[in-house]
């Protein structure tokens, strides 16, 4: 079985909670708050022969259960305690894009789990029952599991579904060939600037997807205008990260007079976003408003912690999406964006929405 480090690192928290049985929260930091954490009690699996596997951590053994809750098998906590430490070094030491682990694949196999990852049609990676201590219940719960080792996850993926349109006016239509002609690493940048030296105004129209954008108003009716001047100022170079984007946005004269809004009013619209990205929403598909992960997010540290923001320290969560993430550019050519386009009668120019955690 070959998987990627943050496909892995699922299947390590999937591990790391059933040998230690609970998961301490984190501060915005990421830094563990030791008198805080979350028990965990099953972790209910779907696996590829679409046979739902209970992994029972309420004794001192796991015990795997089928879906009826009949015992199949009963494995001391100590053989997934082993060989935990081992398949995080063999993750974090990987020095290819995809390889396999012979350790984890014989406990997958020992544990009857037939999958690394769960399906990608699911927002949430690692299902369980936590003891809630605040209600003294137990719950079922969703969870979304982001790996910092290797490479930094993205927190909205790019698709031709987060394009953003934006009206360009005051162009002459035979500047639109040698614009378009401009090439490099800065490709994009460099063609938003030509189109202001040679006169044009730049204006968002509407984001391309519907849905999306129907999605996006959910937050704010207004919220589209927002993260299109995040986006043009992004691509113009003037910042990546989400708080200096906010920042623009706050010094930004022409919003200020429209919407009278504060920088504390951007931060609050910009990390329910940000949020709702991480617990819910998609581009692609109508958004109810609702979580999907309802329990929150697993984050495997490059130390090997394992920590996880639940929506008790949702405050924390909040702090955490908005200082650590930043925008960033994905292939123009595979979403198609970046090129001045006519259409109606009128000339156009395509941004796209890509939120990468930062490293």
């Amino acid at each position: 079985m070959k998987a990627n480090k943050g496909e892995w690192s699922e299947f390590y928290a999937f591990l790391k909670i059933l040998s230690e049985k609970r998961l301490f929260a984190a501060d915005k930091n990421l830094d563990i708050i030791h008198d805080k954490f979350f028990l965990f009690k099953k972790i209910i699996r779907d696996e590829t022969n679409e046979e739902l596997k209970i992994f029972d951590l309420t004794t001192s053994e796991i015990r795997i259960l089928d879906k009826d809750e009949n015992l199949i098998k009963t494995i001391p906590n100590n053989d997934v305690k082993s060989k935990t430490i081992c398949i995080f070094d063999k993750i974090k030491n990987a020095s290819t894009a995809t390889f396999t682990i012979p350790e984890a694949e014989s406990l997958m196999e020992a544990l009857l789990c037939t999958q690394i990852k769960a399906s990608s049609s699911k927002k949430s990676d690692i299902d369980a029952v936590i003891y809630d201590r605040i209600s003294s219940k137990e719950e079922l719960l969703g969870f979304s599991v982001k790996s910092m080792i290797g490479g930094a996850s993205t927190l909205l993926n790019a698709g031709k579904t987060t394009n953003f349109i934006y009206e360009i006016s005051n162009l002459k239509l035979d500047k639109i060939d040698d614009i378009n002609n401009i090439g490099g690493r800065s490709k994009i940048q460099d063609r938003l600037k030509s189109i202001y030296k040679n006169g044009g105004n730049i204006k968002f129209d509407t984001v391309l997807k519907n849905t999306f954008e129907t999605n996006l108003r959910k937050i704010d009716t207004i919220f589209p205008i927002f993260i299109s001047k995040m986006l043009l100022d992004f691509f113009l170079g003037s910042a990546n990260k989400v708080t200096d984007l906010v920042d623009l946005l706050d010094a930004n004269e022409e919003l200020r007079k429209s919407y009278k809004l504060s920088k504390s009013d951007y931060e609050f619209k910009i990390k329910n976003f940000l949020i709702s990205t991480a617990l819910g929403m998609v581009p692609s598909k109508e958004w109810d408003g609702f979580t999907k992960a309802h329990g929150g997010y697993i984050i495997v540290k490059q130390t090997g912690d394992v920590v996880c923001y639940h929506l008790y320290n949702r405050d924390e969560f909040l702090s955490y999406l908005y200082e650590n993430t930043k925008f960033e550019s994905a292939s123009s050519t595979r979403h198609n964006y970046g090129k001045i386009y006519q259409e109606n009668g009128k000339i156009y120019f395509n941004l796209n929405l890509q939120i990468r955690f930062l490293k």
